[in-house]
């Protein structure tokens, strides 16, 4: 025997993988392309610019901090003036969000994006109308008009805030559509409430919307005599749900979050449908400014009940829904529509003590619009009213029971005489509003709103 193992000796062509066979139909990899970053804006500029030379840009309009998209002064006195103990002692203030735009003669125009409410503090502060606060201690920057004496910061303090700078980011030439989207994207501090978000949107509708805030809000300012509260961005969002509500007619359907942004975007709609709805929101709401501006007609439409303070937006929504549903009629004018109005406001203050946007509530309303509500029985208590979907075709109101008396089959035995032995009186309405509305829901062939 060989003291050699018979075992060969492994050969390195045994352990060598044979390469897979490539399938034939495997695709080939496509060759790599580099990602690119597509619809990017032109690189902004950073500058640092003195308070009192901000605050002179804004008194000569050369920067504009009230562009259409932008909220109100929603910072309270106190919150302004942590903003300028913020500057006096040198904590960080975020940079002012600038869009400059330039005309054919170079003059420039400084948009704010975003900071109105730190460049509205300072100017305010630099004005007299807030003060510097430490601890009790309040120190205006100089007496403001018409007011009593006030302490006054040292002259040296007053000429250093002068001279505190703020840092500031500006873009150039930016189209409205990137600067709307800017202003949704880079908000900081109070959060934006849904009617100013629907503010921030640009199209057709869009500018309508506005056209017609300013010219019953900013202009007729119909919110004082009719008891609305518009701050924040209500007022649009009202208009906008009448608007979407306006679209749909004949038929009524409660515009969504999603809905009004669709209309303010203008999905799916065509030039003429989209002019048609204008066309007819507009004749209704200058019918509505009309009765409001009328003190007599709006004490008629609008009056309010008592402990009540101010109107609901589903009052003000329906009561624009019914002028739209009935300003053709013949015979039909601002006086007629006003009574209509407040019959309407009282009879659905009848039946809701709670004046919610809610299913059960603009149900009610729609049904006595068009009449439905002739078909009803009598009212019962707010809570006990129901309704399947606001387009519902008949408005289920439960009436409360009504006493019976006892049979002989069903009379208790009790063992001892009952207290309380005497027929219980009739219910009687509890208002005069409910009685001329269980008058109006219990008589279907008569009621005020036959008569448009």
């Amino acid at each position: 025997m060989s003291s050699e193992s018979e075992l060969t000796e492994p050969s390195s062509d045994e352990y060598e993988i044979e390469p897979a066979q490539e399938d034939s139909k495997k695709r080939k990899p496509k060759p790599s392309s580099t990602y690119t970053i597509k619809n990017s804006l032109k690189q902004p500029t950073t500058a640092s610019y003195p308070t009192d030379w901000l605050a002179k840009q804004m008194k000569s309009g050369d920067i504009k901090v009230d562009p259409e998209y932008q909220r109100n002064v929603v910072w309270s006195d106190a919150k302004q003036s942590k903003l300028i103990d913020s500057i006096l002692r040198n904590f960080y203030v975020p940079p002012v969000l600038f869009c400059i735009s330039e005309d054919s003669s170079g003059n420039q125009t400084r948009i704010c994006i975003d900071g109105k409410q730190r460049l509205t503090s300072i100017r305010r502060f630099l004005d007299g109308l807030i003060p510097h606060k430490d601890g009790k201690l309040s120190l205006y920057f100089k007496q403001a008009d018409g007011t009593k004496a006030v302490r006054l910061l040292p002259e040296p303090l007053r000429k250093q805030f002068r001279n505190k700078t703020l840092v500031c980011i500006e873009y150039r030439d930016l189209s409205p559509i990137h600067e709307r989207e800017m202003f949704q994207r880079v908000q900081l501090g109070m959060a934006l409430t849904t009617g100013e978000q629907l503010q921030s949107f640009d199209g057709p509708m869009a500018q309508f919307a506005h056209k017609m805030h300013s010219e019953l809000f900013d202009n007729a300012h119909i919110e004082t005599p009719m008891c609305l509260a518009i701050e924040r961005g209500r007022g649009f969002q009202n208009l906008i749900q009448i608007i979407a509500c306006i679209a749909r007619l004949p038929e009524y359907t409660h515009a969504t979050h999603i809905q009004q942004t669709k209309l303010l975007q203008c999905q799916g709609m065509s030039t003429e449908k989209i002019k048609e709805i204008q066309h007819k929101s507009e004749r209704a709401l200058r019918l509505l400014k009309t009765i409001a501006t009328n003190s007599e007609l709006c004490s008629v439409a609008f009056s309010l009940p008592p402990r009540v303070s101010r109107n609901s937006p589903v009052e003000f929504c329906f009561s624009v829904l019914l002028i739209a549903m009935r300003m053709d009629n013949p015979g039909t004018g601002p006086k007629q529509l006003a009574e209509a109005i407040g019959e309407m406001r009282a009879a659905m203050r009848a039946v809701h003590v709670d004046m919610r946007s809610n299913s059960a509530v603009s149900g009610s309303f729609w049904n006595y619009i068009t009449g439905a509500h002739h078909e009803t029985p009598q009212p019962g208590p707010s809570s006990q009213s129901t309704s399947a979907t606001p387009s519902m075709k008949k408005l289920k109101i439960n009436a409360p029971p009504t006493p019976q008396s006892p049979t002989r089959s069903n009379r208790p035995e009790p063992s001892k005489p009952l207290t309380d032995t005497k027929p219980r009186p009739k219910a009687m309405p509890r208002s005069e509003s409910s009685a001329q509305f269980q008058s109006i829901f219990s008589t279907p062939n008569a009621g005020p709103s036959q008569a448009l």
